[in-house]
C-alpha cells in the first residue's frame, strides 16, 4: 500500500506543482501579503473540496474517462461540448506555459537560446509524454523528491536575506474593487493548486482499496505542494520584496548570486516537466478515450498547438496562468459540483458529507471569479 501511495502522491504532486510557483512571489508584492493570503486560503479550501468531489466521481463511475466523458455521462452532450472546449483551451495555454518556462530555465542553465530550448522541450516532452501512465508517475515521483530538495535548499541560502518588512512592508489592504491588482492571486492560486487532469490516473492505483485511502491521497497531495508554494513564497518575495521579477529568479540573483539563479532554475525545470508529462498525457486520453481518436494524432493534437501559439508570440505567462485559472478551473469546478449532485441522486457510496449551502458558497465563488477576470481583461 505504501507504494500505492507513493506512486499516487508522486504523479498528484508532480501535475500541481508546476509553472505556477514562479508567479506566485509577483503576485504577493503586487497584491500585498494580505491578498495573497486571503486568497491562498480561499482556494485551498475550494480546491480540496472540488478535488474530493471529482475524486468520488472518478472512483464511483466504472469504465475509462477523462473529464470531459464524465461530463457526458452525467450533464448530457451539451455540457460535454462545453467542457471540451474549456478544457482544451485551460490545457493549451497550461502546456503553453510549461514550455515557455522550460526554455528559460534550460537557458538560465545552459546559456543558449530560450526559442530553442524550448522548442526542443515541446518536442522532447510531448513524446515522452506518450509513455503509459504508471511510467509517467514514475518519472514524477523520482523527479518530486529532488524538487523538494532544492526548494528547501534555496529556503536555506535565502533565509539570512530575508527581510520582515518585504511582507509587511506592503499588505495591500488598502486596494479596492477597481484596482485589479487585489486580484491578481485569485487565479494563479488556481491555476497553481489544480490537479483535476490527473485524477483519474491516481484513482486506477486505488481501484481495489477503499474510498479512504484515495481521498488521503488527495489530501496529502494539496497540503504537500500548498507548503512547497510558500516556502517558495517565502525565500523570494522575502528576499525581493516590491523588486520582485515575474520570473521570480532574475530578481533575487542580483542579492544571492548565480548559484540561486543555477538552484531556481533546476526547481523550475523539474517542475514544468512533470507537470507537462501528466497534463499532456491526461489531454491525449481525453481525445483518445472520450473521442476515440487514434494515440497518434491524439498526440499530435495535444503537443503541436501549443508550439504553434508559442511561435506567434503568446509569452505573457502571467496573464496566461491567470486567465488559465480563473476561467478554466473556475468553469471545471461549476461542472464538478452539478457531477457530484447528480451521482449522489443516482448511486450510493461513502461519500464525504456535504452541505448545500457550502456548495452554493464554492458556486458563487467560482463563478464570481470567471466573471470578474472577464471583467478584467475586457473593460
Amino acid at each position: 500500500m505504501a507504494k500505492v501511495y507513493l506512486k499516487g502522491v508522486g504523479l498528484l504532486v508532480g501535475m500541481i506543482v508546476g509553472a505556477g510557483v514562479f508567479a506566485l512571489p509577483y503576485v504577493f508584492s503586487k497584491a500585498g501579503l494580505f491578498w495573497g493570503i486571503f486568497h491562498f486560503a480561499i482556494v485551498f479550501v475550494i480546491l480540496l473540496f472540488l478535488h474530493l468531489l471529482y475524486g468520488e466521481i472518478t472512483y464511483f463511475t466504472q469504465g475509462k474517462h477523462r473529464f470531459t466523458g464524465y461530463v457526458e455521462m452525467f450533464l448530457g452532450k451539451w455540457a460535454k461540448q462545453l467542457a471540451f472546449l474549456t478544457t482544451i483551451a485551460s490545457y493549451y495555454g497550461s502546456l503553453l506555459v510549461y514550455g515557455l518556462l522550460a526554455g528559460l530555465f534550460l537557458s538560465n542553465i545552459f546559456h543558449l537560446s530560450v526559442l530553442s530550448l524550448s522548442i526542443l522541450f515541446f518536442i522532447v516532452a510531448g513524446l515522452l509524454s506518450f509513455s503509459k501512465i504508471e511510467n509517467i508517475a514514475a518519472i514524477n515521483f523520482y523527479l518530486t523528491v529532488p524538487l523538494f530538495g532544492f526548494i528547501l535548499y534555496l529556503l536555506f541560502i535565502a533565509l539570512p536575506y530575508i527581510k520582515a518588512d518585504n511582507f509587511f512592508g506592503n499588505l495591500g489592504m488598502t486596494n479596492h474593487f477597481f484596482d485589479g491588482t487585489w486580484f491578481l492571486p485569485y487565479g494563479v492560486w488556481l491555476f497553481a493548486l489544480t490537479g483535476f487532469s490527473v485524477i483519474p490516473e491516481v484513482r486506477d492505483f486505488f481501484s481495489n482499496s477503499p474510498v479512504s485511502n484515495f481521498r488521503k491521497t488527495i489530501t496529502w497531495s494539496l497540503m504537500l505542494s500548498a507548503i512547497f508554494y510558500l516556502f517558495f513564497v517565502i525565500a523570494v518575495f522575502g528576499v525581493s520584496g516590491q523588486a520582485t521579477t515575474e520570473d521570480a529568479l532574475s530578481g533575487i540573483t542580483a542579492i544571492l548570486g548565480r548559484g540561486a539563479l543555477f538552484i531556481g532554475s533546476l526547481i523550475g525545470f523539474l517542475a514544468v516537466f512533470t507537470s507537462y508529462l501528466a497534463l499532456a498525457a491526461d489531454m491525449k486520453n481525453i481525445f483518445n478515450y472520450d473521442y476515440k481518436i487514434p494515440r497518434l494524432i491524439s498526440l499530435i493534437l495535444t503537443t503541436v498547438p501549443p508550439i504553434v501559439l508559442f511561435m506567434v508570440g503568446a509569452s505573457d505567462f502571467v496573464k496566461i496562468l491567470g486567465i488559465t485559472g480563473a476561467l478554466g478551473m473556475g468553469i471545471l469546478g461549476v461542472f464538478i459540483i452539478l457531477m457530484s449532485r447528480k451521482l449522489r441522486k443516482i448511486k450510493t457510496g461513502d461519500f464525504i458529507p456535504t452541505n448545500r449551502l457550502f456548495e452554493n458558497f464554492v458556486l458563487v465563488a467560482v463563478i464570481a471569479g470567471v466573471i470578474y477576470e472577464l471583467w478584467r481583461i475586457f473593460v
